[in-house]
């Protein structure tokens, strides 16, 4: 029986595994690119009357035309729900980016309604046939994740975990801050 045994006592070698550590417990990174493109999503969302995701949103009621006059599209009465959405800036943004985690999305309180529909219209993509009693509004999706997004948010993670691990001269050079 023939026995090997030893050890590697090598800098670079740690400080590569540390840097591999690092990027594998950092993914920030993907995550930011995830939240840009939920950002792209929306807006294709809301310019495409629901079609991008899939669920093209109901026509506006007459009633709701009346009101607003001709003015404003479906959802976009004063526009801060898309913006509060689309735009980091807006007060009702949320957007809160981790090592692993993120949380994306609006703190305005009526959009579970257009998402997921009320009243008569809770889970119902277009109004029901017939008269109606009470009130309702139909489902109108705001947030799809279709499968090719999701592909593509996979994409961003398999991109990160695939970006090349620094060569052990690289790591030499900045193995002082590991």
């Amino acid at each position: 029986m023939i026995w090997l045994g030893g050890s590697i006592n090598s800098a670079a070698i740690e400080n590569s595994l540390s840097v591999l550590q690092a990027q594998l417990g950092d993914f920030s990174p993907s995550m930011a690119l995830m939240a840009e493109d939920f950002r792209q999503m929306v807006a294709e969302q809301f310019a495409s009357g629901g079609v991008a995701g899939g669920t093209p949103w109901a026509a506006l009621a007459p009633s709701t035309l009346k009101r607003k006059r001709g003015g404003g599209g479906i959802l976009q009465n004063t526009g801060a729900l898309l913006d509060s959405l689309i735009d980091p800036e807006a007060p009702e943004h949320v957007e809160a980016i981790d090592n692993l985690s993120l949380a994306v999305g609006t703190e305005l309180p009526y959009a579970t309604f257009h998402q997921t529909g009320a009243g008569w219209g809770f889970g119902q993509p277009s109004p029901p046939p017939g008269p109606r009693h009470g009130h309702g509004v139909p489902m109108r999706p705001l947030l799809v994740l279709t499968a090719d997004r999701q592909d593509k948010w996979v994409g961003f993670v398999a991109r990160q975990i695939k970006t090349p691990i620094l060569s052990a001269s690289q790591v030499d050079v900045l193995g002082a801050g590991l």
